[in-house]
Formats: C-alpha cells, structure tokens, sequence
C-alpha cells in the first residue's frame, strides 16, 4: 500500500505536454464559444463554423480570399449596401452578386463554375455546403476563387 506522501509525489509529476494540451482544450473551447456567439462574420462561419477545423486547414487568409469569400469590397451587392451603386445584381443578370451566385449562378463565370463543379463532383455531391467546400475541396475552391477578378465583373 502506497504512503500519502508516495501518492502526492506520482501525482505531481504531470508531463508539461498533458498541461499544454489542457490549456490548449481550454483556449479552444473559449475560441468557439466567442466565434459562435460573436455577431460579425456570419459567412465566413458558414464556411468555417469550427475553429478546430481552421486551426488544421494549410489556407492563408489574405484580405483578397476574404473579401471573394464573404463578398465584401468589391462585390456589388457588398458597394449597393452601401449605395454607392444603384443594385446589386451581377453584370450576367442572374442575381445578386455575392458567393453563392458566383458559384452556381453567374453566366459570366460559367467556364470557372463548371471546372469548380466537375473537380466537386469527382468526390463529392454537389452542391457541396460551405463547410464541406472548405474541408474537402479548398484546392478547387481556391483556383475557382484565383480565377474570379472582381474588377471586371
């Protein structure tokens, strides 16, 4: 039978790494619970609803990425909530310029959609959700992204 004193000195010995890991949980877990109940980003949440999964994804987030995915800055329905432009629809006439149209609506990006589309479609269905965009087909997304300019749209 183990003495007192045996028992606290075994229980002190905690690796440093189990502590990190613990602190690691905590601060996670503190991370999600903020990005849920924050207010702001509602697309990039559908995109990116676990801070988990964005702490694994090999994916720089530029001002450019986030500006195509969340369709702020140069997007017209983005300028038309501002009312700098008169509406918001794209330039091909289909609707709203925002993420959702640019991938599955716009005429003028049907070329890029339809790759996007094909690349989805070999291991997935489609139309994926947001969040499976991200974490099975980034690569896809991201050259459909690097394909859209903005400026002439």
């Amino acid at each position: 039978m183990a003495s007192d004193s045996e028992a606290q000195i075994t229980f002190n010995r905690i690796p440093i790494s189990t502590l990190l890991s613990e602190i690691e949980e905590e601060a996670n877990q503190k991370w999600q619970k903020e990005w849920e109940e924050g207010t702001k980003a509602a697309i990039k949440k559908e995109f990116v609803p676990e801070v988990k999964n964005r702490q694994k994804l090999k994916i720089v987030i530029n001002p450019v990425f986030s500006a195509k995915v969340t369709g702020h800055r140069k997007t017209r329905a983005y300028i038309h909530r501002f009312r700098i432009l008169e509406h918001a629809t794209c330039p091909c006439g289909k609707g709203e310029q925002m993420i959702d149209h640019l991938i599955n609506q716009c005429l003028i990006l049907h070329k890029q959609g339809e790759i996007f589309k094909s690349n989805v479609s070999k291991s997935g269905k489609w139309p994926p959700s947001k969040q499976k965009i991200i974490l099975k087909h980034l690569k896809s997304f991201l050259l459909f992204l690097k394909s859209i300019n903005l400026d002439l749209l």
